[in-house]
């Protein structure tokens, strides 16, 4: 009986272990073939196998795009260099044509130009000055304008006193207008008294004509001189 069971038990492992064989684990994905641990190493090796071989064949293929691509590259580069020397050698030949004394010119251009900066820095002080006094300037129109105010109030006062003025003027000469008879009569005044004056002169005359022979008849007269 004992060995019936040990043999049963025996049976009972294998088929045990063929099925966890035949089972895939848990953990390792679908793409390791199911079977011994032997074989899927050998497997994932081939596996490794392949995609090295796969990356060599893509290297070389971009050693075959890449290399060309920099030597094309290098060679338009040396281009480049070679195209911008001639440009500056032509540059110094034109301007030693048209200019042959382009550098003393240029050192003078420099020198000029560190004088207008000079002058620039001058001008700056000076527009510095111009815009404190403008800003004195700006107080002083401030109370020119507070005074001009001021005087506008006078004048306009002053306008007023000059209507009341006008109007007392007007009344003045409607006065004046009014005495005009009186001046007639002042006027006449006037001639009468020219004409008396004339009488009383022809008067004057008269009585010194009459008093020459009164005079020589005191001589006569007892009481006399």
């Amino acid at each position: 009986m004992k060995s019936l069971k040990e043999g049963s038990e025996t049976v009972h492992d294998e088929k045990s272990t063929t099925a966890g064989a035949n089972k895939a684990p848990r953990g390792l994905p679908s793409v390791f073939p199911v079977g011994n641990h032997s074989e899927c190493v050998n497997c994932s090796a081939t596996v490794l196998n392949q995609f090295a071989s796969s990356f060599d064949k893509s290297a070389k293929r971009w050693e075959l795009i890449v290399y060309p691509t920099l030597f094309a590259f290098i060679i338009l580069a040396m281009y480049g260099f070679f195209l911008i020397f001639s440009l500056t050698q032509d540059m110094r030949s034109m301007a030693s044509a048209i200019d042959p004394r382009m550098g003393a010119n240029m050192g003078s251009l420099t020198a000029n130009i560190k004088l207008l900066s000079d002058n620039m820095e001058v001008m700056s002080t000076h527009l510095e000055y111009i815009s404190d006094n403008m800003e004195t300037m700006s107080v002083d129109m401030q109370s020119m304008s507070e005074n001009m105010e001021t005087m506008s109030e006078n004048v306009t006062l002053m306008a007023r006193h000059v209507d009341t003025m006008s109007v007392a003027v007007t009344d003045m000469s409607t006065k004046l207008n009014a005495l005009e008879p009186i001046s007639k009569n002042v006027e006449s005044m006037n001639q009468a008294m020219h004409v008396m004056t004339n009488n009383m002169a022809r008067l004057g005359y008269d009585v010194g004509g009459a008093a020459r022979p009164m005079s020589f008849m005191n001589r006569f007269m007892p009481f006399g001189n």
